[in-house]
């Protein structure tokens, strides 16, 4: 079961970030990257949330 609501946590949270993404994509003008360097997203896991970008 903790691995369960591990993985629900895990998942809220990128919903989260890609949310944040979007929003200041679409606020501010920005590109994606401009974004995450704003959130300080760490360079390993941009490329996940680029990925999941272009998903959308």
């Amino acid at each position: 079961m903790c691995n369960l609501s591990k993985g629900v946590e895990e998942k809220g949270i990128q919903k989260g970030i890609l949310l944040s993404i979007r929003n200041l994509m679409e606020t501010m003008g920005w590109l994606a990257e401009q974004a995450m360097e704003g959130l300080k997203i760490p360079e390993e896991e941009k490329r996940k949330y680029l990925d999941e970008l272009k998903k959308a």
